[in-house]
């Protein structure tokens, strides 16, 4: 019988195998690929129970849409491609991976080692005489390792992570919503420096208008040359108002761009919804935002998930100080030339008893009662800010709801004003004082419209973020007055 036969077969395919599984692996293999990683305790789908309402971006397609882009495709896009949304997502699959590492606790540690040596040439061989003769060692063992008991560790370990998997997973999905509020503010402070813009060159329109009458005027002897020069200084203050307006919209389009997670040059064409002429006053009693807000804030519940963790990290590190109790087995195949076969087998049960360890246990739950501490300050401390998130949204939006009404009325008496100082202007029974400043009042008119436009805007989406009501591509929609 040769050499290699007379070594037991299973142990030498059970090394085989597992070696070639390994080297077997291509060297450029995707960093990103599953291969060879199930997901045995179904981390992947805790995590996806955890979010539900909310997509994950890895894996999707982030391509820009094609037309105008409107307030909902931009934040689909920007959930999908904004790095802060991308790095909290990808922390929460960092997390329930650290769920399944404790997990794997509960089941053994089986290895498996192989060798073969040969020796050539004069050596002593197993009865200690010199020989000339080759000699070949083979030897391959298969070895586990379990631990049945150790009063808390594990298990405490798995409840922090699943505390913290809890706390992964509301924290991206805080970050969704304040990402969502960044691409309203960013979408419609594009839009208003957009409006801003046309209303500058309204103005300018106006103002080159004005002084195209006053030159008239002046001409046919009814206006003075003072007249002419006021305005021109209005008609070239105008024009640098346009000036810095485009300026403003070039930047707003840029910071939009850079918030959707594309570059700043990116062009974007945006087609926002029409934002109504008043808004009704708010209904609902403060003290139920408050309330709602306390039962769904995902912040919130991340911090009370971390403070739940550090109550059983308490668990762990008492645990270190406790026993514990594992069992050991193994088989051995050992064979070498001009001997039989060595087949041995051990099985084992082993009692680990700390009974000193530098008070090292002691401080490591000193630690973690810390932690603890900390933890439930940060939580209250959360709890504190959510109730006057709540408090400054609910009024920001009171406010805003009241804008919309009171300069819907202010831009429709400022038009009507200039048009009839313009009329009377053009009749001779005006002076260019009189005009002017009524242009002026129109033109600072059609900015605070602009102005409220955003403003209400923004705030239904801020006291939405409040509320933790923010979970989807379209948070809000133009009939929604909230709450």
């Amino acid at each position: 019988m040769s050499d290699s036969k007379r070594v037991a077969p299973w142990a030498w395919v059970t090394v085989a195998v597992v070696s070639f599984a390994y080297v077997s692996l291509p060297a450029s293999a995707d960093p990103r690929s599953d291969f060879f990683q199930p997901d045995f305790f179904g981390t992947a789908g805790a995590l996806q129970k955890r979010t539900l309402g909310m997509t994950d971006p890895f894996g999707r397609s982030c391509a820009l849409p094609a037309g105008a882009l409107t307030l909902s495709a931009a934040i689909d896009l920007a959930l999908c491609k904004n790095p802060a949304t991308r790095s909290a997502w990808a922390a929460a699959h960092q997390q329930a991976a650290a769920l399944g590492a404790a997990e794997s606790a509960w089941l053994p540690d089986i290895s498996a080692t192989g060798s073969a040596d040969r020796t050539f040439g004069t050596h002593l061989d197993n009865s200690g005489v010199i020989t000339s003769a080759d000699q070949t060692i083979k030897d391959a063992a298969v070895n586990l390792a379990w631990t049945l008991y150790d009063f808390g560790t594990r298990g405490g370990k798995i409840k922090s992570a699943r505390y913290l998997l809890d706390a992964a997973a509301a924290t991206a999905n805080s970050v969704s919503q304040q990402t969502i509020v960044n691409v309203v503010q960013a979408y419609y402070g594009a839009v208003s420096a957009d409006a801003g813009l046309v209303a500058t060159q309204i103005t300018q329109d106006t103002a080159a208008h004005s002084l195209e009458i006053a030159k008239t005027l002046r001409t046919g002897g009814v206006s003075t040359l003072a007249d002419v020069l006021q305005a021109e200084t209005a008609y070239d203050q105008a024009v640098l108002a346009r000036i810095q307006a485009a300026q403003t919209s070039q930047t707003s389009h840029g910071s939009l761009a850079v918030v959707l997670g594309l570059s700043a040059t990116q062009p974007l064409k945006l087609a926002p919804e029409t934002v109504p002429s008043q808004a009704p006053a708010l209904s609902a009693r403060l003290e139920d935002l408050m309330t709602e807000a306390a039962r769904q804030r995902p912040d919130l519940k991340a911090a009370r998930a971390e403070r739940d963790a550090a109550l059983e990290d308490i668990t762990v590190a008492r645990a270190a100080g406790r026993p514990s109790i594992s069992i050991s087995a193994g088989h051995t195949t050992l064979n070498q030339t001009g001997t039989s076969t060595l087949n041995s087998g051990q099985i084992g049960i082993n009692v680990t008893v700390p009974i000193f360890t530098g008070f090292s246990v002691a401080y490591g739950v000193r630690h973690a009662q810390a932690v603890l501490e900390q933890r439930e300050a940060n939580a209250e401390q959360i709890r504190l800010n959510v109730s006057l998130d709540v408090w400054n949204g609910y009024y920001s939006l009171d406010s805003a709801n009241q804008q919309l009404g009171t300069t819907a009325t202010l831009v429709k008496t400022a038009t009507n004003n200039q048009e009839v100082a313009l009329g009377r202007y053009q009749a001779g029974v005006g002076t260019i004082i009189d005009l002017l400043t009524a242009q002026t009042a129109a033109a600072s008119a059609r900015q605070v419209r602009i102005t409220a436009e955003l403003n209400w805007e923004v705030a239904r989406a801020q006291l939405a973020l409040a509320l933790g009501r923010l979970s989807g591509a379209e948070p809000l929609t133009s009939e929604d007055t909230l709450p």
